[in-house]
């Protein structure tokens, strides 16, 4: 297997469709940014909030947000209303759409790589063809995935305190690392949903078979995308990090001086930066689900050819 052409291929290909980034990755990239920022955030705040973080902490960060809520209900219900409608669109775009151009990007990749001059519209009607099984899928491994359990973890740890999660601990650090493995062992699922079509289990059947067959390639293939991912993380931190030094004495002059103007500026900055944000990350998504695609597709036809070998020797033979 080449490493280096697939993902030069890979990149090619991205570059080359930019209608795969706009229609099928930049939404979703937004809507996991959006969901992703309010949900660490509010990990985060809840962690800081409890008392064994911080001894001044009363541990109901929760109860305040809700009481807080309703007191702005009670205060603007129109307002609230609204504003529950809209988060109520933004959860369930987030819950369907990333699964159906999921789906629909596979399909497209494949066709692309094949050969065939794809459509908006033929994406979109793959992305409906697969779109049951893909999100059943999603919905059985989100349990062993990586944010879940650092969310019990997390839970765990407020609840029990630092004392009990200092002997049960390691039952968390077992839990993480079977999370891990059976993470590792699904990384083809999708791509026998979406191009073989097979059921859900038959997926999860032949992808583990698939990656304890080709253990060496799947972990070199892990290996380079980790390093891209790091790469591409470090290059979007410091594009972020170079206009937010030379903005922030004008936002703290603004502060002091003209608040309107201030939060003006700060709210065009921050849609500015949060369009970018979803752009490089649609990108990435794109080029990764390339790269898994063309290294499935690898995968199986060596399979295949090895298999139609070995069938042909024992037929010669007879």
């Amino acid at each position: 297997m080449k490493y280096r052409a697939i993902i030069r291929e890979a990149w090619v290909l991205t570059q080359e469709n930019k209608k795969l980034i706009w229609w099928f990755a930049f939404v979703p990239s937004l809507l996991s940014i959006l969901v992703g920022m309010v949900y660490f955030g509010y990990q985060a705040l809840s962690l800081w909030n409890s008392p064994y973080i911080r001894k001044s902490a009363d541990g109901h960060f929760l109860s305040d947000l809700i009481e807080k809520i309703i007191a702005l209900f009670e205060a603007q219900p129109g307002l609230m209303v609204l504003g529950v409608v809209i988060v109520a669109l933004i959860l369930l775009a987030y819950l369907f759409l990333p699964v159906f151009t999921q789906g629909a990007l596979i399909q497209l990749v494949a066709h692309i790589r094949a050969g065939e001059k794809m459509s908006v519209a033929q994406g979109i009607s793959y992305g409906f063809n697969r779109f049951l099984a893909l999100f059943e899928y999603h919905l059985f491994i989100k349990t062993f995935s990586l944010v879940s359990i650092l969310t019990e973890v997390a839970f765990a740890f407020r609840i029990l305190g630092p004392e009990p999660f200092r002997i049960f601990g390691w039952i968390f650090g077992l839990v993480i690392v079977v999370g891990l493995i059976l993470t590792l062992l699904v990384t083809y699922s999708e791509y026998y949903i979406v191009i073989d079509k097979t059921g859900v289990f038959s997926s999860v059947v032949k992808s583990s078979g698939l990656v304890i067959r080709q253990w060496h390639h799947t972990l070199f293939m892990l290996l380079l995308m980790s390093i891209i991912i790091i790469r591409i993380a470090l290059n979007i931190l410091v594009t972020l990090l170079v206009p937010a030094l030379v903005l922030a004495p004008i936002f703290l002059f603004t502060s002091l001086t003209l608040v309107k103007i201030g939060a003006i500026i700060g709210a065009l900055v921050g849609v500015v930066v949060l369009y970018f944000a979803s752009y490089f990350l649609g990108v990435f998504h794109v080029f990764a689900i390339t790269v898994w695609t063309f290294t499935f597709l690898d995968l199986t036809r060596e399979e295949t050819q090895a298999v139609d070998l070995h069938e042909a020797a024992v037929h010669h033979e007879e």
